[in-house]
This record gives structure tokens, sequence and C-alpha cells, in this order.
């Protein structure tokens, strides 16, 4: 499989374009059935105006420009040209009748290239335009070298001043996606488990991250995993490589991937993916190397990632662990306290309702001398259990004290509160429980909201639910009661 430019069979570039500007119309033919028997795609225009307008639409690799025209001469034209700012630079060659030492002097002092003297002679005008496909073909060579290298750092530069390996890993998705117009460039890690990858970026859409893919429906990329080398595939769908999951990528016709390892220490941490429509042209020499240096210094960024990730998920589980209950996992008392006061606040800014519920296990000094602290501490994990479930997602449960209880319930009347603290109620003195053997038990509870008589914060809130939890145990434990206003 052929890596480089695809040429014709008389080894001209496919992509050979040439701008004839002449005002005589037998030049114009002549020049035009040459250059097209020689596989060479023409335009042509009559006068320099006209042909600075299809030079801004359109990118020859040559232009064929006459001196002597009406309106813009040869040397304003070609002033013109050097003046625009095009990318490649294309090559002028003034065509003439005039081949005196002035004319030609003139002409390369205002940016032509070459100079053909008329009558045009075959062999010639195609050496010529040739031996200027050449120069352009290298200056093409030089801005790519210089625009890659500017990616190269640009990447570089990103890794080293970001610690946040996702930021470098889109950074680099991004910058190959521009280099290569590539339909799309993502990052594949290979997870440790058989079969299994994560994207961790793509250019198409920088939302994705850590996207579960199945390899076994990739088989292009176990190749490259097997092999430790770069794959390029100039035709997805018609590839024997693909025939296991050609129904899957049916939908690509035309396209075509390059696959680059991304490797350390002789393992495969993950590949450079590139999906584009360059079947025709295939993926050159140049841009494969370009995507290996970057895959090269992309595995850094990619152990980082998966060092990152795993400090991320520590920290964040230590943080939580922190506002966390040991036993029941419910939220401890210290956050239960710092949610109130935000949610209060909340509801004093914006006039909506809140309201909190205070419960406590009916005689649950009784469960641990008859069963045990071991037992007791079961109930407790199960009536934490019980009430995560029996509550709305917006609410926030937290273990208060030893065998107490609290339920925030954010946009919440005190009839809803009532109605939800009744259905745990329920719940708790319906369940049965593990070690318990004929014991019923019961939570007595206390119900308070905002706004409220006499709750100007959320300490007194807390009060007004605790004085309705303990006439709760007074009134004969199991029931609810709401603060007296």
């Amino acid at each position: 499989m052929g890596m480089g430019v695809k040429t014709t069979e008389t080894g001209i570039a496919m992509t050979n374009k040439v701008l004839i500007i002449e005002d005589s119309l037998t030049s114009k033919a002549i020049l035009e059935d040459i250059l097209t028997q020689n596989g060479f795609e023409t335009r042509s225009a009559t006068n320099g105006k006209e042909g600075l307008r299809i030079l801004s639409e359109w990118t020859p690799n040559v232009i064929l420009l006459d001196l002597v025209m009406p309106g813009m001469d040869g040397f304003s034209v070609c002033r013109e040209i050097r003046q625009m700012d095009l990318h490649p630079r294309p090559s002028v060659i003034i065509v003439s009748v005039k081949g005196d030492n002035e004319s030609i002097v003139t002409s390369l002092a205002n940016g032509a290239d070459d100079f053909i003297v008329k009558p045009i002679k075959e062999p010639e005008l195609i050496a010529r335009v040739t031996a200027q496909q050449r120069i352009r073909d290298f200056y093409r060579e030089l801005e790519e070298d210089k625009r890659n290298l500017e990616t190269i750092l640009d990447i570089t530069s990103t890794m080293a001043a970001s610690l946040d390996p996702s930021e470098v890993l889109n950074t680099i998705v991004s910058k190959v996606a521009g280099v290569t117009q590539a339909v799309r460039c993502s990052i594949v890690l290979i997870a440790n488990q058989e079969n299994e990858g994560y994207v961790l970026a793509s250019h198409e859409d920088p939302a994705v991250r850590e996207l579960k893919i199945d390899l076994s429906k990739y088989p292009e990329i176990q190749q490259v995993i097997n092999t430790k080398a770069p794959l390029a595939l100039e035709d997805i769908v018609n590839n024997p490589i693909m025939n296991q999951v050609k129904e899957s990528v049916k939908d690509f016709e035309g396209m075509s991937i390059l696959i680059v390892p991304i490797v350390f220490n002789d393992e495969v941490l993950g590949t450079l993916f590139l999906r584009t429509r360059k079947k025709v042209n295939g993926f050159s020499k140049k841009e494969i190397d370009f995507c290996r240096i970057v895959a090269n210094a992309s595995f850094h960024a990619l152990r980082n990632a998966r060092l990152f990730e795993k400090v991320v998920k520590e920290k964040d589980y230590l943080k939580e662990m922190a506002v966390r209950d040991h036993l029941t996992s419910l939220y401890n008392h210290n956050f239960f306290y710092s949610r109130l006061d935000e949610e209060f606040e909340r509801a004093v800014r914006y006039e909506t309702p809140l309201a909190l519920i205070m419960m406590d296990i009916d005689n649950f000094k009784q469960i641990n001398d008859t069963y045990g602290h071991r037992v007791g501490d079961m109930v407790l994990k199960e009536i934490s259990a019980l009430i995560k479930k029996g509550v709305r997602k917006t609410d926030i449960v937290a273990r208060y004290g030893g065998e107490e209880f609290s339920v925030i319930l954010p946009h919440t009347l005190v009839k809803g509160a009532v109605d939800e603290a009744e259905r745990l109620r329920e719940m708790i003195e319906s369940h049965a429980y593990a070690g318990l053997v004929n014991h019923k038990v019961t939570i007595s509870v206390g119900v308070a909201s905002y706004p409220q008589k006499g709750a100007m914060n959320s300490g007194d809130l807390v009060n007004h639910a605790d004085d309705a939890l303990y006439r709760a145990k007074w009134s004969g434990k199991n029931c609810v009661k709401i603060a007296e206003v």
C-alpha cells in the first residue's frame, strides 16, 4: 500500500493545476491543448483582472502570464499576485513574444519565476512547468514542515503548561485534526482488561471523555496493538482487515483511517485514531511521520491521564468520605449543618419553602442491650438505607447523632414534609430487620419548616424540629409531630 501522493501514469501529480492569463485566443488554445494532453488541469482568463479573480477562488500550482494585455499588463498582474497571501505560493511563468533582456529582467524583478519566449514549443513548456512544479512542491513541503513543527511545539507547550491530562489530550486531537483535515481524530486508551478501551478525547466532540468501547469491534485497532506499528487503510469498507465488521462500517464509504500506536516500555498504552476523506490520495508519508511524532510525545499525557484519573478519584473519594458517616454512609453531622445553612440562605433569598425532618429510633438502647452492638449497627445501616430509598433525590439525608437522623427537604411545604415523614415512619415500622426476632423497630419524628414564626436561621429550624421530636417521644413514640408556631 503506497503512503505517498498518488500520481498519473505519466508521473505528474494529480493536483497539478495551471492558470493561463492570455488575451490571445490562439495562444490560449495552444497552451490549453498542450497542458491538457500532458495531464494538467487548466483554467484561463483573457485579462489581468479576470485572472486575479480566478486566482482568489482557485489555487493553481503554476500561472502562465502574458506580458502585453489590455488594461493591466503582465508586470502589474505579477506584482498583484505577489502581494496576495497565497498558500502555497504559485509559480509565475511569463509567456511573451518579447524576449529582450529588459523584459526578462523586469519580469523577474516583479516576482516572476521563469520566462518563455513565444512561439511556444511543447517540450520546453512542459519542462519549465514541471520544473516550477518541483520548486512549488519544495515550497509546499517547507510550509508543511513549518506548520507541523509549530503544531508539535504547541502540543509540547501545552503539555509543559498544563497539569490536566484532559486539556492536553484535547489539544492534541484538535491540532492533529487541523493538520490532517481529519473528520475525526481521537485518542483511545487501551485498558488492561481484554478487549476494552476508552476514548479519552475526540476533536469532533470535546465533551467525550472515558467513552468505553469494545475493541473486538475494532479489528484495525487490535492489529495496531499486536504489531505496535502504524496502520493506514485507504478504503475502510473494502479492506480485508474490516471483513468481520463490514456491516458496521458500511456508512464510511470513501473514508480512510490512520491508527498510530502510543507505546511506552514496549506496551501500547493507546492509539491516535484518525478518520478522513482521503480514499483517493491516501495518507502521505509526511502525515504519518507527523502523527508518529505526536504519538511518541503523547504517551506522557496518556500515562499521566491514568495516574491523574486515579489521583482525582482517590481525592474525590477521600473528600466524600470526609463528609460521610463511616457506619451508615449517610452525610455526617458537620455536613448536615453546612448544607442546612446553604439551603436556609437560599430559601430566604429566593423566598422558597424549606422543611426539616428530625427522627430518632425508639428504645434503641434496648436493642443494643438485648441483641448486642453488632446487631444494633446492622439496624442503623438498614434504617439508613430505608430512609435513602424513601426520600427524593433532592433531599439531603444525614446521621445527626447516635440513633438520630435528619432529612433536609428543599422547596417543600410543611404538608409535603409531614407526608414524607409518615411514609418513612411506616416503612421503618413494617421492615423486617436481620438479627431481630419478633422485635418491631419504630421511630419518633419531628417536622419543622420555613417560613415559620421564630425560624430566623438554620439553628432555629433545628431547634423547632427537635422540640417536635421530643413531643413525639412524650406522646407515646412511633408518631410524627409538627413544630408548634
